[in-house]
């Protein structure tokens, strides 16, 4: 096997099961049951603490260097697909999904609960039980803990190795091919008994993602149709394969054994796909030429032939909202909101073209209304504190952003936005600290740093304050192995004296 060959199938088996520490589940629950014992040796090789450490860095660095789209709609549509699926199959943790612009046909586990998907598998699934199929798969080599297995397995790795190897997946999820010379490089020598052991876990993974799958009302068929869909385009592309298939190797073997298992469910009738059906024409509408996009939904609407309607208006409203069409627009959003009153992006999408008609009052009076249909969502709340923001009442917008990063101290969205609220409020010291947080978030920790020591400065030589932001600096150099600065007395912003 020629070594790019090797790497490419040690990027699907490091990718895919990169995980952390099952979640605590009831005696009787079916997803994690008959669990392989992983004795104390795969725990002494990575402990939890170390999956969830190289997870959140590997997020801050994902962060700085993919193309990770920020969209508050996409992204609550995600997360609630994702949380439909963990609490079904009763999974504690806390489990992240988030959304890659990448026209691949992909998407990843990462340590500490994180899954990724590509804008290019969402554009590719034909109803919303085969995206719920690749996250469940996603997510049972998580709940499995295959890395820790793959460590005791193979006694070769270590953690720097596992870095290197996170390094590399970066690389190659970034769409480059050095990544792939940086996974050989790491795992040089340990090639084959790799390639057999993550076999077992996209079996066991296929597996337990579709008790996944059932426990959150879908169909386990769904796993085995996308697979086998997938793998037909391999007579298609020859060598140039959809990344999916390079990540997640399918043979007819596996989609047999895949179908076999299904059979031990009941058959579903799937959930709706209205939600997938209108997130797929958003991606389309935001990644697309404003113009060009308009046509294209016009087209497929005039043809008939489309069978999502609402969908192809809804990506269609939004194209002619960028496009500067607000007329036209308004006429859009205003038959969807007739349609599907319920349905919580066309609120935001009435609020937004409201807003760019000029329509100040009646936009903040949307978001408001939004806000107690929908109470909890992000969406609404990032929304929302841009339009309180633009419409000159920064402190409304800070009080609901102060909540929102106490429950998502995580986001780096909404420390953006507090940061934009808390400067226009004429609260430098706290602006800069929510800076410092969001560019500690998106992987640029020495701008975080800088950031707080601006935000020292403002601090008015108050000591709690100091004291907190120092440490916060000191924590952020010792986690990115980043020298001190000397410091000059004259440049202590809190002397003794000043201490009360």
């Amino acid at each position: 096997m020629k070594t790019s060959v090797i790497s490419r199938y040690l990027i699907t088996a490091l990718f895919a099961a990169l995980v952390v520490t099952p979640s605590v589940r009831a005696a009787d629950a079916p997803v994690t049951s008959n669990l392989p014992d992983l004795g104390d040796e795969s725990g002494a090789l990575l402990t939890p603490q170390d999956e969830r450490r190289m997870g959140e860095d590997f997020m801050r660095q994902a962060r700085a260097q993919l193309d990770i789209l920020d969209d508050p709609e996409l992204n609550d549509y995600l997360q609630r697909l994702g949380h439909r699926l963990t609490t079904g199959a009763g999974l504690a943790k806390d489990f992240r999904f988030f959304l890659v612009n990448n026209s691949t046909i992909n998407a990843f586990a990462i340590p500490g609960g994180f899954v990724g998907v590509h804008t290019g598998l969402l554009l590719a699934v034909r109803n919303e039980g085969e995206l719920a199929a690749v996250l469940a798969h996603e997510t049972a080599h998580i709940t499995q803990r295959h890395i820790p297995r793959m460590i005791a397995e193979s006694r070769r790795a270590s953690l720097p190795t596992l870095a290197a190897v996170l390094a590399g997946i970066l690389i190659a999820a970034s769409g480059h091919q050095s990544g792939e010379a940086a996974v050989a490089m790491a795992t040089a020598g340990a090639a084959q008994n790799e390639l057999n052991f993550t076999r077992g876990f996209e079996e066991e993974a296929d597996r337990i993602g579709m008790n996944i799958l059932n426990a959150a009302g879908y169909d386990a068929r769904d796993m085995p149709e996308f697979f086998e869909r997938m793998e037909k385009l391999t007579r298609v592309y020859d060598s140039n394969l959809p990344e999916f298939l390079r990540t997640h190797p399918v043979t007819e073997r596996r989609i047999a054994e895949s179908y076999n298992h299904a059979e031990q469910f009941p058959v579903r009738t799937d959930p709706s796909s209205f939600d997938l059906y209108n997130m797929q024409a958003r991606v389309q509408a935001l990644l697309g030429s404003p113009e060009e996009t308009v046509k294209a939904f016009r087209s497929n609407l005039e043809s008939g032939s489309e069978p999502n309607a609402s969908a192809e208006h809804y990506g269609l409203a939004l194209a002619l909202l960028a496009a500067r069409q607000y007329p036209q627009a308004e006429q859009e959003s205003n038959a969807l909101f007739k349609a599907n009153p319920g349905y919580m992006p066309y609120y935001l999408l009435r609020a937004q073209i409201e807003l760019a008609r000029g329509q100040s009052a009646a936009g903040l009076a949307t978001y408001t209304d939004a806000m107690h249909r929908f109470p909890g969502s992000l969406a609404v709340t990032q929304r929302y504190a841009d339009a309180l923001i633009n419409a000159g009442r920064p402190t409304d917008a800070q009080d609901l952003l102060d909540k929102a990063v106490r429950q998502r101290p995580d986001e780096p969205a909404l420390y953006r936005l507090l940061a934009k609220a808390a400067g226009e409020g004429g609260k430098p010291m706290e602006s800069h600290r929510a800076f410092a947080e969001y560019y500690y978030l998106t992987g640029q920790p020495r701008a975080a740093i800088e950031q707080l020591q601006i935000a020292i400065r403002h601090a008015n030589h108050n000591f709690y304050y100091v004291s907190s932001m120092e440490a916060r600096i000191k924590e952020i150099r010792e986690q990115n192995s980043l020298p001190a600065e000397k410091e000059s007395p004259a440049d202590r912003q809190h002397p003794r004296q000043d201490r009360r």
